[in-house]
């Protein structure tokens, strides 16, 4: 007959392997170093293998832990939010990840019509996105493990009005102040001033001057406060062009783009609010700007 589950067991395991540390999940649970170890002895005896590699007080996990943990983390997550909507202690939650830019430029915008057709769903926007984060959805201009395209946008050079009305041909930018973004920790390359003029079949002669920014919210701002012309992503700037804080200083169409991938995590995959956010976001999407 097999043996029954050690749930305890399991659970003390998962935080041990969180924290790669007994002691840290004993803080957790109210137990002494020694009571972890002794249920994650418990719990390698039942499943007949090691989990963690324990040398000089350094504590790291084995195939077979590295194996289980992510997968006891998702399913005590799972279990977490069935038992809150047994319990209707909340509404139906999504955490939902984006590179800053894109959450304050173009998610926050938008979001409103959400909320105010799903009512019962609670959403909340993160920008960490750490390997300990955690997250139902992703969004991000890095591919990783799962992720599907979303969306592609191209680039277009946009600044504030009134510098758009010095601003005639693409020859014209050589004079002015080149915004751009540079990449960072936390974003996908972009594109660069040079690509752009070399896409455009441009040559701009010597730039005068450029300013680099870790942050594309940042350099729009920038860019509205009329300090200089900024390479943007045209999905990030629909909004501040139709309320007239930025403008095109000419129409020309480059084929440079940037793409966004959509993640979605284990757990939140069968969920209902996964399905309809998903739904929405394809559907705001398409309906640009």
């Amino acid at each position: 007959m097999k043996r029954s589950l050690p749930l305890n067991a399991v659970r003390v395991f998962e935080l041990a392997a969180q924290h790669l540390s007994f002691t840290k999940a004993g803080e957790e649970l109210s137990l002494t170093a020694a009571a972890v170890s002794a249920q994650v002895k418990l719990l390698e005896s039942y499943l007949g293998t090691p989990l963690f590699v324990r040398s000089n007080n350094r504590l790291s996990l084995t195939p077979a832990g590295e194996n289980y943990f992510p997968r006891v983390r998702d399913a005590f997550r799972a279990l977490q939010h069935a038992t809150d909507q047994v319990l209707d202690q909340r509404p139906a939650s999504l955490r939902v990840a984006v590179p800053p830019a894109f959450g304050t430029k173009w998610l926050v915008p938008r979001l409103f019509r959400f909320l105010a057709r799903h009512p019962d769903v609670a959403v909340e926007v993160v920008t960490d996105v750490g390997e300990d984060a955690r997250w139902d959805l992703s969004i991000d201009d890095r591919l990783i493990e799962g992720a599907t395209i979303l969306v592609a946008t191209g680039y277009v050079p946009v600044c504030s009005p009134a510098l758009a009305g010095r601003i005639a041909s693409p020859g014209d930018l050589a004079s002015q102040m080149l915004l751009h973004e540079r990449a960072s920790r936390r974003s996908a390359a972009s594109a660069s001033w040079d690509q752009w003029f070399e896409r455009a079949g441009v040559e701009p002669g010597a730039v005068s001057r450029e300013m680099g920014f870790g942050d594309a919210t940042m350099m729009l701002q920038a860019a509205i406060e009329g300090q200089g012309v900024a390479l943007a992503q045209e999905l990030l700037v629909a909004y501040d062009l139709a309320a007239g804080r930025l403008a095109e200083p000419f129409d020309i169409e480059v084929p440079l783009q940037h793409t966004y991938y959509l993640a979605v995590s284990r757990e939140a995959e069968s969920r209902e609010e996964t399905a309809v956010f998903r739904e929405w976001l394809v559907g705001e999407l398409g309906a640009r700007p």
